[in-house]
């Protein structure tokens, strides 16, 4: 098998969607282990700020977490929506994807703004704000059993997504 026939494969959407959802997740999780890596060698914080500062940032994590995380969920509604009744499996499969990766990349950018206010002054808040960022991250992971709800396929494009060796083309 030929390297671009696997990768218009259901296999090959779903082999893609792991590597590339791993790798939001993975990073997340990565810059946690250096994080808390320079918080034991007693490197953070890297700055002090004034205590009556720290609301306002912990304001702002929650603000911008909770933003990111409806943006998200909002995108990928709307991307499913235009599609929901196309015929196209192919073309929804696509919206799927790129609706999920909108989800990936706020709450990854809701991770990272806390896990950078955790470096500039370790308050524990960031690190919960961070967790449930990656949590929601691992929540909206694309799944099949999902895929089939909110795009409302058909019996015959269920059979096809449960065929591995699909050829999307």
């Amino acid at each position: 098998m030929n390297q671009h026939k696997q990768d218009t494969t259901i296999g090959g959407y779903f082999k893609a969607a792991k590597i590339l959802f791993g790798a939001f997740i993975l990073g997340v999780i990565n810059f946690g282990i250096v994080i808390a890596v320079l918080f034991f060698l007693k490197v953070l914080p890297l700055v002090e700020f004034a205590p009556e500062l720290m609301i306002y940032f912990i304001a702002g994590s929650i603000i911008f977490f909770l933003l990111m995380t409806y943006l998200g969920s909002l995108f990928f509604n709307k991307k499913i929506t235009k599609v929901k009744n196309s015929q196209d499996f192919a073309k929804k499969l696509s919206a799927y994807r790129e609706g999920k990766l909108i989800q990936a990349v706020t709450l990854e950018a809701a991770a990272l703004l806390a896990m950078v206010f955790t470096m500039l002054n370790t308050h524990i808040i960031f690190v919960v704000i961070a967790g449930l960022s990656l949590l929601q991250m691992i929540r909206v992971f694309p799944k099949k059993a999902e895929m089939i709800e909110v795009l409302e396929l058909s019996y015959s494009d269920q059979q096809k997504l449960n065929n591995p060796e699909y050829d999307l083309r």
